[in-house]
């Protein structure tokens, strides 16, 4: 059966109440924007510092070496990250927004003694290609990518990982690229139909952003402002930040920050949400047949936890992990419970092949 089917009506109105919706929270996020620049002033506003370089703990070697990979099937190329041997069992990190592959550096340092650990800057971000119109940030379009970094670097499959905006990409390639995925763990983020499906009222005022997203240039400017200070507040505030301040920085804050702060980076990172929105994927084949682990920080400020309890009914094996007063950001909040769920997950032997009948 086809779990996305819906009846025509139904679609009328979703896309009716979607446009309400995007101009409603697209006129508070205007209204927001404006008091910022009444609060900031024209000079702090549009401060922006000049970033050319990365900073100097971005290229730190203990978190691995810096490449580039042009991709075989668009021709873009992705930054990405790598520690360990070729000839080892590769996790590939897939980040979130408004991250970068920096944001899974205690799993890769924790990992990269068993494991070939390879964290990409998606399409869009940091110095990576930056195609320019939103159709190219549709998710099975980064799906595509994250194919073609698996095969590239000569594996025929990997264990995914996936956090925020990053989780639905990893989602969506174990959905179109089974064979690929050999487990996958997601971090706060629903699958792609239970996030469709169960987007309630009280959702929709958690995920405001999205819809305000959807208009075009005052979300950058909301986002840029004084230098990125959206980025820092959304890991500093007791509201949307870590719970764990001890493990976020101003130098963290500052890669995420260059990450952005490149040409044309902010408008493609907001791409993601308008093609999530614009363009409806066809998830008719919606389960999930790797192994899954789904961790969950209950203290998430962007996606409630019935998201975590109605994406278990898209996958064929799964564990879910509840991690109390973890935060959205729990690979970076709380590293160490995060890593010993991972680990576990790891370990574990695969399932046994069903005793044939006779």
């Amino acid at each position: 059966m086809d779990i996305t089917a819906t009846p025509i009506s139904l679609v009328v109105y979703s896309f009716l109440g979607l446009l309400c919706t995007t101009f409603l929270y697209g006129v508070y996020g205007i209204f927001l924007t404006i008091l910022k620049f009444l609060r900031y002033g024209r000079n702090r506003f549009f401060t922006q510092i000049s970033r050319p370089e990365p900073p100097v703990k971005a290229t730190d070697r203990i978190y691995g070496k810096h490449e580039m990979l042009k991709l075989k099937s668009s021709g873009i190329s992705l930054h990405y990250v790598s520690k360990g041997l070729p000839n080892q069992h590769m996790i590939l990190f897939v980040h979130g927004f408004p991250e970068c592959w920096y944001s899974w550096r205690s799993q890769m340092k924790y990992f990269s003694k068993d494991y070939r650990v390879v964290a990409i800057d998606q399409r869009g971000y940091g110095v990576s290609s930056k195609p320019p119109f939103v159709q190219d940030y549709r998710l099975e379009t980064l799906a595509g990518d994250v194919a073609d970094v698996i095969e590239q670097l000569g594996y025929e499959s990997c264990i995914l990982v996936g956090h925020d905006i990053g989780g639905l990409v990893a989602w969506t390639t174990a959905m179109l690229y089974p064979h690929l995925v050999e487990k996958l763990v997601i971090m706060n983020c629903p699958h792609p139909v239970a996030f469709r499906q169960e987007l309630t009222f009280s959702q929709i005022q958690r995920s405001w952003y999205m819809f305000f997203f959807q208009t075009t240039i005052v979300p950058e400017l909301y986002v840029e402002a004084d230098d990125y200070a959206y980025i820092k507040d959304g890991f500093r505030k007791k509201t949307t930040g870590l719970v764990n301040q001890d493990y976020i920085t101003d130098g963290d804050i500052d890669i995420y920050k260059y990450t952005l702060s490149q040409p044309d980076a902010t408008k493609c990172a907001l791409n993601f949400f308008r093609a999530l929105f614009r363009y409806q994927s066809d998830f008719s084949r919606a389960e999930i047949v790797a192994p899954v682990l789904l961790l969950w920080g209950c203290n998430d400020h962007k996606f409630g936890e019935d998201f975590a309890e109605a994406s278990q009914k898209y996958c064929g094996d799964i564990r879910l992990k509840k991690i109390a007063g973890g935060s959205h950001w729990i690979n970076q909040d709380m590293p160490d419970v995060v890593n010993k769920h991972m680990e576990l997950f790891f370990n574990e032997p695969p399932p046994a092949d069903p005793t044939p009948e006779y």
